[in-house]
C-alpha cells in the first residue's frame, strides 16, 4: 500500500527514527495504556481525556519535539478538552500509574530484546543483576501561586530507579512526591521487588540493616558499599586475596546486626577526589558464585546507571521545568525512562546486526537522538498514525525480525562517535571580576 511504501522510504533514509517511531507505537499502544490506567488508578477516572492521549502529548515533550505541553496540545489539534484540563489531569496523575508505566513497558521491551538474534546473558550465570540508585528531580519554574514569591529552588520530587544488568533496561521506578525524602526510608517500597537469586548493586546510601536484611531474607544477594553510619563488628582479620587496577583487595568476615557477611576492602593506589583511600563493600554472595575481585569489578560498573541518568537529561527531556506539580513532574520522568528503554531496544537491534561491542564503543546517542528529533515532525505529517498501528499488532518475534532487518540499512558513519584527543593542561590567568577581552584583538595579536 502507499502508506506502507512511505514507511519503507523513511526506513531507507532514516532507519533509526523509523525504528524508534515503530517501537513507540508498540510500547505506547492506546489500548494498552488505557488498560494500564484502568487497572492502576485509584481515585482518577476517564471522562473525555484518555490516559493514552496524555501520554502521547507528554511523549512529544520528552522526545524534544515540543518544549512544553501547551505547544504539544496546540500543534496536535484534536484534543477534546481545554489546555487547562490537560494540566489538571497531569497534576493529579497518581504516582502508582507512573510506576506501573515503567514496569509494564519495560517487560514488553525485554520480550522483544530476547526475540532478537544474540540475546543478552547474565553477567554472573544464575544471578539476575540489579543496580539501584536514587534520582532527585531538578528545580522547576515558579509557576504555582504558592511558589512565585520564593527565591529557593522548587523541587518536585525524587525516585528510586532499578537497572537490569542483563539488558540495560530501567525496569522499575519508585516515585515520591516529597523531595526531602531520604533514599533509606523507601526500603519498604523497594524490597517487594526483590526476587530470589537477584544480585543488587547499590551505593552506601542503601547500606542499612533494613536493605541488607530484607534482601537476604528473600534469598537474594547484594554488593553494597559500606556507610560509616552502619556499624560493623569484625569476626575475622582482613586477608589479602587479590588486586585490580584500583588497588589491593582484602576480605574479612563481619557482622551487621544479625547478619554475617563478607567485607571486601579495596585499598586504593590513588585516593579518590574526596580523599578516600579505601572502599568497603558488603556482600553475601558465596565464593562459589563469584570471588572478591570479580565482585569488586562488578561494583565498578555501577556507574552505568548514572550514565543512564545523564543520557536521560541530555538527550531526553526527563525534567520538564514547566511542570511544577510533583505528580506531573514524576510522570514526565517516568515517561522519559520508558522512552529511554525504547532507545536501549534500538541499540540492541543495531547490535544484533553490527555487533554489540561495536555499538557500545562507537554508537553516538547524540546523533541517534538528533535524527529522531529532526525526522519525527515530517514523519508524523507524511504517515498517518493509523498506519503505524500495525506494529502494535505484530508478535514479539515478528517485530524483532523487522527491527533486525531495518538495522541492516544503517549508514554506520552517520552515527559514529567523534572522539576528541586528550585535553592539554592549560594554566588560566585570573583577572579581576568583570574583565573582558576582544576576541578579534587577541587573535590579531597571536598572528
Amino acid at each position: 500500500m502507499v502508506m506502507d511504501d512511505l514507511i519503507e522510504r523513511f526506513a531507507e533514509k532514516a532507519p533509526i527514527a523509523t525504528m524508534v517511531r515503530a517501537s513507540l507505537e508498540r510500547v505506547f499502544a492506546d489500548r494498552a495504556l488505557d488498560d494500564l490506567f484502568a487497572r492502576n488508578a485509584i481515585n482518577q477516572y476517564t471522562k473525555n481525556l484518555t490516559f493514552s492521549t496524555v501520554t502521547k502529548l507528554m511523549c512529544k515533550v520528552v522526545l524534544r519535539t515540543h518544549d512544553t505541553i501547551h505547544a504539544a496540545v496546540r500543534f496536535t489539534g484534536d484534543i477534546p478538552v481545554s489546555i487547562t484540563a490537560v494540566y489538571d489531569k497531569l497534576a493529579r496523575l497518581e504516582v502508582g500509574i507512573s510506576e506501573a508505566l515503567v514496569a509494564e513497558t519495560a517487560d514488553g521491551v525485554e520480550a522483544i530484546i530476547d526475540a532478537l538474534p544474540d540475546p543478552p546473558t547474565d553477567t554472573i550465570p544464575g544471578l539476575r543483576l540489579r543496580t539501584l540508585d536514587g534520582n532527585f528531580l531538578a528545580g522547576t519554574d515558579h509557576r504555582l501561586d504558592c511558589l512565585r514569591h520564593c527565591g529557593a529552588a522548587a523541587l518536585p520530587g525524587m525516585s528510586l530507579v532499578v537497572r537490569d544488568g542483563r539488558t540495560g533496561l530501567l525496569t522499575h521506578l519508585i516515585g515520591c512526591e516529597d523531595a526531602y525524602t531520604n533514599e533509606r526510608s523507601l526500603a519498604d517500597r523497594l524490597l517487594p521487588l526483590v526476587r530470589a537469586n537477584d544480585l543488587w548493586l547499590a551505593d552506601r546510601n542503601f547500606c542499612t540493616e533494613d536493605y541488607l536484611g530484607g534482601i537476604a531474607e528473600r534469598r537474594a544477594f547484594f554488593v553494597i558499599r559500606h556507610h560509616a553510619g552502619t556499624k560493623l563488628r569484625a569476626i575475622t582479620e582482613p586477608r589479602r586475596v587479590s588486586k585490580n587496577k584500583s588497588g589491593d583487595i582484602f576480605q574479612q568476615k563481619v557482622g551487621v546486626g544479625p547478619l554475617v557477611v563478607n567485607c571486601i576492602l579495596i585499598r586504593l593506589f590513588q585516593p579518590l577526589r574526596d580523599g578516600t583511600t579505601e572502599i568497603r563493600l558488603l556482600t553475601n554472595v558465596p565464593a562459589t558464585k563469584a570471588g572478591a575481585r570479580r565482585l569488586a569489578e562488578l561494583y565498578r560498573r555501577r556507574w552505568q546507571i548514572e550514565t543512564a541518568f545523564q543520557e536521560l537529561t541530555q538527550y531526553l527531556r526527563c525534567e520538564v521545568t514547566t511542570l511544577g506539580y510533583p505528580r506531573a513532574a514524576l510522570f514526565g520522568f517516568a515517561l522519559a525512562v520508558a522512552a529511554y528503554n525504547v532507545m536501549i531496544l534500538t541499540k540492541r537491534a543495531i547490535g544484533s546486526h553490527a555487533g554489540h561491542d561495536q555499538v557500545d564503543r562507537e554508537l553516538s546517542v547524540y546523533y541517534l537522538a538528533t535524527e529522531i528529533a529532526t525526522v519525527s515532525d515530517g514523519m508524523a505529517i507524511a504517515v498517518p498514525e493509523q498506519r503505524w498501528q500495525r506494529f502494535a499488532r505484530m508478535s514479539d518475534r515478528v517485530f524483532a525480525r523487522w527491527l533486525h532487518k531495518t538495522a541492516a540499512r544503517i549508514n554506520w558513519r552517520r552515527y559514529r562517535k567523534t572522539p576528541r584527543g586528550p585535553t592539554k593542561p592549560v594554566k588560566v590567568v585570573r583577572t579581576r571580576r568583570g574583565a573582558h577581552r576582544s576576541t578579534a584583538r587577541v587573535l590579531a595579536k597571536h598572528k
